[in-house]
């Protein structure tokens, strides 16, 4: 938990748009990924899922329910791993897109936080 906590502190990715290099927040996305469909914004959205995954698997390892957890996180990190194979992102709801510059350690540092989550949950399954 506390990865994805000081995630939040940086930013995501980094886009190139037409008035010059935008930087995202995580914070930032994480309050306003959810309603990112509302823009035509389907597969960003998609991306945002991953959190929803994330928190469930959290819950799960909080109940010790360790395989569910590890289930549920694996969904989490093969959808945010995903977006790393795009070149573009949604950037209005006007459906103007912008090329992604770089991905920023925000990113790294979530997928990190989903990745401790999926061991902390196998090893403890294990252990059990």
């Amino acid at each position: 938990m506390l990865t994805f906590i000081v995630s939040l502190f940086f930013a995501a990715f980094t886009v190139i748009e037409s008035r010059g290099i935008r930087d995202y927040s995580s914070f930032e996305l994480l309050l306003i990924g959810a309603i990112s469909f509302l823009g035509g914004g389907i597969l960003e959205c998609f991306i945002w899922s991953a959190n929803i995954w994330f928190f469930v698997s959290i819950a799960c390892f909080f109940f010790k329910k360790f395989f569910a957890s590890s289930i549920t996180g694996i969904i989490a990190l093969l959808i945010s791993g995903s977006f790393l194979f795009w070149n573009s992102v949604l950037v209005s709801e006007s459906g103007r897109e912008a090329t992604i510059y770089s991905l920023e350690i925000g990113y790294f540092l979530w997928l990190a936080s989903i990745l401790f989550l999926i061991f902390s949950s196998i090893y403890l399954r294990v252990k059990k």
